[in-house]
C-alpha cells in the first residue's frame, strides 16, 4: 500500500510539473508569463522578439533578462496570440470548450467592445479580435464544423486605441488558418470568414474601452510596495543563459509540446480526415545535421518543444527531429557550436526521424562513456583538456621537447 502510495506521488508531481507556471507581469494587469517557456528567458539564444513586435501600445519589452510589462496595457491578447511557444496568456480567448451553437447557425465571435445591445444573437466574445491565434480560430472552426466560423466585423477597428489601422487585426491568423485548412480539402463554405455586419440606419457604434481603468483606493502598504518595486513588477531572478554544456536554464519539466502547435494539428488533422487527405508536409518544418555534429547536445537542451531528442542505445547515440513538434524558432541552428545544423520552415516530416548517429567509446584514461570526434579517438573531452593542460604547462616550466 505504501508503495502504491510512492507512485502514485510521484505522478502527481510530475502531472504539476508538467502544468505551465504563469506568474503575472504587472500586479492589476491580467497578463501571465510562463517564464519556463519564454524563448530569450530560456537561453541567450533564443532571440524571439515577437510579443513585443505585436503590442501595439509598445508597453511590452523583451530581454534575456526579463519580460516587462509598463503601464498602459489595453489587454487585447495580441502578445500571447503572437508567442509561439504559449509563453503569454490573457483570460477570455478560450472558448472552444464552451463554444457550441444552437439553431444550427454559425459560430460567430464578436469583439468585448461591442454593446451588448449590439451584438449577434448568441455570439462569442473576446477582448479583441486580434488575440485570435490561427490555432485558436482552427479549434473554433473544428468546433463549429459545417456551420462555419465568422469573425464579425462591425467596422469599428479603424478607431480602435489598439491601432488597428486599416488592416483588421484577426486578418494574418485567419489568412494562414484559410489557408491551411484549404490545403487539406476543406471547401470555401467551411472555412473561417471575417464577417462584415452591418448596424441599423442610422445607428452610431459606441465602442467601450478594452480596459476600463477604475480608480480603486489603495492601502499605505499597497503604496510603499509598489514604490519600491521596478516599473514592470517584482524583480525575479534571472535564469543563466545557457552554456556549453548544454543545459538549459529551465530543466527538462520546462519543455512541453507548444499548445498553439498542438490545437493547428489537432483541427488540421479532424479536417482532413473529413475530406479523405492529409496534412501537407509543407506545414512542418525540417532540421537536418552534417557531418560536422560530434554530439554536444547543445540544440536538443535548448529545444523548448522537445521537437528535438537524443536517445542513447547500444553503444550509440541518436539525434532524432519531429516537425509535428517544432515551433520554428531556429534556437537550435543558431546554439549549435559547429554550425552543423539547418533549418527549413517546410517541407519536413511529422514522423521523429533520426537527423545524425554517433558510436560510444569508453575513455582509456578515466572510464567515462563519450563519443569520439574523430577515428582512434581514446579520450574524453576532460582528459584531452588535462593532459593538453600538463603538456602546455611541462612546456612552459621546461621548455619544447625537454
Amino acid at each position: 500500500m505504501r508503495r502504491h502510495s510512492a507512485v502514485r506521488d510521484r505522478r502527481k508531481q510530475t502531472a504539476e510539473e508538467m502544468e505551465p507556471v504563469r506568474e503575472l507581469l504587472r500586479e492589476g494587469f491580467a497578463l501571465r508569463l510562463d517564464e519556463a517557456a519564454c524563448l530569450p528567458l530560456r537561453s541567450r539564444h533564443g532571440q524571439c522578439r515577437a510579443c513585443e513586435s505585436a503590442c501595439p501600445k509598445g508597453v511590452l519589452k523583451v530581454s534575456i533578462d526579463a519580460v516587462e510589462l509598463s503601464e498602459g496595457c489595453i489587454e487585447c491578447g495580441r502578445c500571447a496570440a503572437a508567442c509561439p511557444n504559449d509563453a503569454l496568456a490573457l483570460p477570455g480567448f478560450d472558448l472552444a470548450d464552451g463554444a457550441a451553437m444552437r439553431d444550427g447557425r454559425p459560430l460567430e465571435i464578436e469583439c468585448d467592445r461591442v454593446p451588448a445591445e449590439r451584438l449577434s444573437p448568441g455570439a462569442q466574445r473576446v477582448p479583441c479580435l486580434g488575440g485570435l491565434s490561427s490555432g485558436a480560430i482552427l479549434a473554433l472552426g473544428e468546433c463549429a464544423g459545417a456551420r462555419g466560423l465568422a469573425l464579425i466585423d462591425r467596422g469599428g477597428c479603424g478607431d480602435c486605441e489598439a491601432g488597428c489601422g486599416a488592416r483588421h487585426p484577426a486578418d494574418a491568423a485567419l489568412s494562414a488558418a484559410r489557408l491551411w485548412l484549404e490545403s487539406v480539402g476543406c471547401p470555401d463554405e467551411e472555412l473561417p470568414r471575417l464577417a462584415p455586419r452591418a448596424l441599423p440606419a442610422g445607428a452610431l457604434l459606441s465602442l467601450a474601452p478594452l480596459r476600463e481603468e477604475a480608480e480603486r483606493p489603495i492601502s499605505r502598504r499597497q503604496f510603499f510596495r509598489a514604490a519600491v518595486e521596478k516599473p514592470a513588477g517584482r524583480d525575479r531572478p534571472a535564469p543563466a543563459p545557457m552554456g556549453s554544456s548544454g543545459r538549459a536554464a529551465f530543466p527538462a519539466s520546462g519543455r512541453r509540446p507548444s499548445r498553439e502547435r498542438t490545437r493547428q494539428i489537432g483541427a488540421l488533422d479532424a479536417a482532413a480526415r473529413r475530406h479523405g487527405t492529409v496534412i501537407p508536409a509543407e506545414f512542418y518544418p525540417r532540421v537536418h545535421a552534417t557531418g560536422a555534429c560530434v554530439d554536444h547536445r547543445i540544440c536538443a537542451a535548448i529545444c523548448p518543444t522537445g521537437a528535438l531528442k537524443v536517445d542513447e542505445a547500444q553503444g550509440g547515440v541518436t539525434l532524432t527531429f519531429a516537425g509535428e513538434a517544432c515551433i520554428g524558432c531556429s534556437g537550435c541552428v543558431r546554439a549549435c557550436p559547429e554550425g552543423a545544423l539547418g533549418f527549413e520552415s517546410h517541407g519536413g516530416e511529422r514522423v521523429r526521424v533520426e537527423i545524425a548517429r554517433h558510436q560510444q567509446a569508453a575513455c582509456v584514461e578515466c572510464g567515462d562513456i563519450f563519443t569520439p570526434r574523430e577515428q582512434g579517438d581514446e579520450l574524453c573531452m576532460s582528459c584531452r583538456k588535462s593532459r593538453r593542460f600538463v603538456r602546455d604547462a611541462m612546456e612552459k616550466l621546461y621548455g619544447a621537447g625537454r
